[in-house]
């Protein structure tokens, strides 16, 4: 939840809900105070329809057919999952496992082992919220499952619906490949111990607003983090050091008036006896 900074300037002050849901649903109320007076409206919110979140775990050409687990962290019970597993013409199984997803605060891990035992495959999923200010250098954390060697990391930013990748590290050559050079950043001390963190320099509240996906490729492991990126313009502050500051310059020259005239009152009461 946060408001369209973008908007503010030009008077509206929209609130955007990401991904609603029945609890969002109810009145709103909305408060502006400005040099214009203090303006107040309400706005009575309905949530209809279903909403059904889904994360899908899915491979193929495997032998024998696989055995599929989900898990999370922090642990959840009852996740039931829907698994479809089958072979093909060569006899080579395929399956697709289709999880219903619950709070952002989850790390959703599929893990895939083989009938004998012997080989075994992780790819995991964490979705985060995060807010920034322009003109502030931003840190998306990304850290990568423990023990993980010979990786490789891959950033990509989504405004809309194609991703562009923003830079990828091969721990095996530390060699980095950056096409937002000037703009983001990783600390190479630190991505070398699985901080695969993210350093945005000078964002720009429009163009640097959206979905940032990072991705560490390990042996028979993928873990992924997907966090929604929200750049404040520096404007919305401005604004409102300036209604701080007329607001306490009003205070101040009310109090000033009450003093004056309680100084005058005193002199008039004082002459009046005399």
């Amino acid at each position: 939840m946060y408001l369209l900074q973008d908007q503010l300037s030009r008077g509206i002050a929209s609130l955007h809900l990401s991904q609603c849901g029945i609890k969002d649903r109810g009145r709103y109320r909305c408060l502006v105070n400005s040099t214009l007076g203090q303006q107040e409206s309400f706005v009575i919110m309905k949530v209809e329809g279903y909403m059904n979140r889904e994360i899908q775990c899915l491979s193929k050409d495997i032998f024998p057919a696989p055995r599929v687990q989900w898990s999370t962290l922090p642990p959840k019970d009852n996740l039931r999952p829907i698994t479809h597993m089958g072979p093909n013409t060569e006899g080579l199984y395929s399956f697709q496992s289709t999880l219903r997803m619950f709070e952002n605060t989850l790390t959703y891990i599929c893990t895939v082992n083989s009938t004998y035992g012997s080989q075994s495959w992780r790819s995991s999923l964490q979705e985060k919220g995060l807010i920034g200010e322009a003109g502030k250098e931003l840190s998306i954390p990304c850290i990568a499952p423990q023990n993980l060697q010979n990786f490789s990391l891959t950033w990509t930013f989504t405004r809309t619906n194609d991703p562009t990748v923003i830079l990828s590290y091969d721990s095996r050559t530390r060699r980095i490949s950056n096409l937002w050079e000037g703009r983001a950043g990783l600390k190479p001390d630190q991505v070398l111990t699985g901080d695969g963190s993210l350093l945005l320099h000078n964002p720009e509240s429009r163009e640097q607003t959206g979905t940032y996906t990072c991705t560490f490729t390990g042996l028979q492991s993928r873990h992924m983090v997907q966090t929604q990126v929200n750049i404040r313009s520096r404007s919305h502050h401005f604004q409102m050091l300036v209604i701080v500051v007329v607001v306490a310059v009003v205070v101040a020259a009310v109090i000033t008036a009450l003093l004056l005239y309680r100084k005058l009152r005193g002199k008039c009461s004082l002459l009046a006896v005399k």
